[in-house]
């Protein structure tokens, strides 16, 4: 199952020089290796290790979120528009799923 992320800039098209929310949520499970199924049966590790956020081509932010995060985790951070470009966020999980999502930020 490869990791779904979705992203979005607010405001969706700041002015150059304005600061700009990221926001992020990585669709996955995150399971911590400590709950037990129904059965009793213990659910094994699976969480996302790794989030890196690049800007055309420079790696502008990195999260190691670990096993106590939440299901479908929201990363969020501000950062300033200097230029339009290209966001491009990569995820990967404890089992080697990984994830990937581009997004374009426009200038008003």
């Amino acid at each position: 199952m490869a990791i779904n992320i979705l992203v979005r800039f607010n405001p969706a098209k700041p002015k150059a020089g304005d600061e700009v929310r990221v926001q992020i949520v990585a669709q996955h499970p995150m399971e911590p290796g400590t709950r037990r199924d129904a059965s009793g049966k213990l659910i094994p590790a699976d969480h996302i290790t790794e989030v890196n956020v690049t800007m055309d081509g420079q790696l502008i932010a990195q999260v190691k979120p670990g096993p106590g995060t939440s299901a479908n985790p929201l990363f969020a951070f501000k950062m300033k528009a200097s230029k339009a470009g290209q966001l491009k966020v990569a995820c990967k999980d404890l089992n080697g799923q990984t994830g990937e999502r581009t997004a374009d930020l426009t200038l008003a």
